[in-house]
């Protein structure tokens, strides 16, 4: 018996093996064109070779996200001709076996090229999106993969369209600048591609290159665009310790309509106005966003929440560190600023004032802890609803809070020896990139170590709780007083209105505000104040002058019948709250201000 089980054991091991040798000897290479860019249809080919006979099928999977964004998206819907053929040129049979997989019987082949289109007309969305002045890809949406084969190398052969040429973070072969090589499908999905007649500059920093790709007309200026730059990616250097990338690409499309960023292994796309290079503060607003999104580069591309490690394409990937991820990012992103001298102390103070404003103003935070908000992502964050304001927290926001006044806690409990910088580099080196995510508890334990003291109160209270923020203690632990003024403010509505198609659509109903009194509801369009039409620009301008005790009458159709509404404007007592440095600050307080920011005091 126990010889027949070891004969099994040798059996099933030489097995494994055997299929491990085999899939790693299958080539895996893309190809894709844009012969018609009006049209909006990029052209895919995947070609695989060195199946063994023995293999009947093959799965190819489209997925149904993509990182940076936690929602489900229908790419799915835009593949159309897809056709398969042996190495001979036979066609195929397939079928689908869900919405996005395509399962393929190879009959025996050795190699067989896929073939499809899809239709990318989304590049708001950060996805996918051709015309005819330009075209961009972010692998998941483009790119099917094979599960069997996802650890393969490969490599991608783009045809740009006349005159265009390729941006991306993606290395070149040695003899063609347009075919490129990926380590495997993930690398792939992970460097997004930029094709047009974009304007591309680059510089080193300590012998890396960069690449500044801009899409787009607007008035800025290159040089200062690379030295500010330069003091964003040299500060998180010092930061980290440690430069996962050789090549890295700031993919930069300027449109009127849209605005963010998107995070990449060694890239970013950010959506940028052209009005923002005209003012200073728009211009602060872009490097902004440019210092969330490096430091993301280190926070979600390398240092990886447990549910997101590895990447599952085909599913949701729940986790609770979404605070730690982005909000985490969205703390730094600013802190980073500060830090370089890129951003004023002072600014840093009212940013962290409208910071205690929206935590203590926002019904939803006493609803929803930040590990909650960050697991539902995939249910309510990225699917906005009419009352997401009244019921949800924010793990971006409030999430950079909670980092905010844990980084000060951390510093204060361990008389400013270390402070929120050490936790986060020593989960970098904790915890490399998809070998082993990380938890909430295995960053409070890293936070406890540093601190010196136990935190447990603090996240039962901040992580999983939903307890208003004692921002007066974490503060002055760096020497800063929070005042605040009770300033009426009126009218206080309630609510918050979109523009759509010509008509004036109420989108939310703030709790306990005028609105929701009056009986008004998500979903109404207004048609008349005080019995007369107005236009969108019309309401906003008739609801400033307004003052408490006034009455409004609101008509409204509501599922096409008509209504009518009596709003009488409440007034409101909010707190405006302001931070100043204490006359008098002891040797530690100052100590850890001057740390912390990077600033004398």
């Amino acid at each position: 018996m126990k010889l027949f089980l070891i004969n099994l054991l040798i059996t099933l091991s030489a097995g494994l093996i055997f299929n491990m040798t085999n899939a790693q000897n299958v080539s895996v290479n893309y190809s894709l064109a844009m012969p018609k860019p009006s049209t909006h249809y990029f052209e895919v080919e995947i070609f695989f070779d060195g199946f063994a006979k023995e293999d009947k099928s093959i799965d190819l999977t489209l997925p149904v996200w993509r990182p940076g964004r936690y929602l489900i998206f229908d790419f799915a819907s835009g593949v159309q001709d897809f056709e398969v053929y042996s190495g001979s040129s036979n066609p195929l049979k397939w079928f689908k076996t869900d919405k996005s997989t395509w399962r393929v019987e190879t009959n025996s082949s050795t190699k067989i090229s896929v073939k499809y289109k899809v239709f990318a007309n989304e590049f708001s969305l950060r996805t996918r999106g051709l015309d005819d002045n330009h075209g961009f890809v972010n692998g998941t949406s483009v790119f099917m993969y094979s599960e069997k084969y996802r650890k393969n190398p490969l490599t991608l052969k783009v045809m740009p369209y006349n005159g265009w040429h390729v941006t991306t973070g993606l290395d070149n072969t040695e003899d063609n600048l347009n075919e490129f090589t990926a380590p495997d499908y993930d690398y792939l999905a992970d460097c997004p591609l930029e094709i047009g007649t974009q304007t591309d500059f680059d510089f080193d920093v300590e012998g890396r290159k960069h690449i500044i790709s801009i899409y787009g007309e607007a008035k800025y200026d290159r040089q200062r665009l690379i030295d500010d730059f330069t003091k964003i990616i040299k500060k998180n250097y010092d930061f980290w310790g440690n430069v996962p990338y050789e090549k890295y690409v700031f993919i930069i499309h300027i449109n009127p309509h849209t605005g963010g960023g998107t995070e990449h292994i060694n890239s970013t796309v950010l959506a940028i106005r052209p009005q923002s290079f005209e003012t200073e503060a728009g211009y602060a607003g872009i490097l902004r966003l440019v210092s969330h999104e490096f430091f993301h580069t280190w926070n979600v591309k390398q240092l990886k929440p447990k549910g997101l490690t590895p990447y599952d394409y085909s599913k949701e990937n729940y986790t609770s560190e979404l605070w730690i991820a982005e909000g985490g990012t969205s703390y730094y992103d600013g802190l980073m600023l500060v830090r370089t001298g890129q951003m004023k102390a002072e600014d840093f103070y009212k940013e962290v004032a409208r910071g205690v404003e929206d935590e203590r103003r926002r019904p939803g935070n006493r609803i929803q802890s930040v590990a909650e908000s960050s697991f539902d992502a995939w249910v309510k964050f990225w699917k906005r609803t009419p009352n997401a304001y009244n019921s949800e927290s924010d793990y971006y926001g409030k999430g950079s809070y909670v980092c905010l006044v844990l980084d000060l806690e951390i510093r204060n409990a361990s008389k400013n020896r270390h402070s929120l910088d050490d936790v986060f580099k020593a989960m970098y080196e904790r915890f490399p990139l998809d070998v082993k995510g990380y938890t909430n508890e295995d960053f409070q334990k890293t936070s406890e170590e540093f601190a010196g003291v136990s935190l447990q109160q603090f996240f039962d209270d901040y992580v999983y709780g939903t307890k208003p923020i004692e921002w007066e203690k974490y503060l002055s632990y760096a020497g800063l007083k929070l005042k605040s003024d009770d300033s009426t403010v009126v009218p206080v509505v309630g609510i918050k209105a979109s523009r759509q198609g010509g008509k004036i659509i109420i989108d939310e109903i703030i709790t306990s505000s005028s609105a929701e009194n009056a009986g008004l509801m998500s979903g109404d369009e207004i048609i008349a104040y005080d019995g007369s039409r107005l236009s969108y620009e019309d309401m906003e301008k008739r609801i400033k002058v307004l003052k408490a005790g006034d009455k409004v009458k609101l008509t409204i159709f509501r599922a096409d019948n008509l209504k009518e509404f009596t709003l009488i404007l409440e007034e409101k007592k909010l707190a405006n709250y302001y931070l100043w440095k204490t006359e008098n600050p002891n040797a530690l307080q100052k100590e850890i201000y001057e740390d912390w920011l990077e600033v004398r005091w």
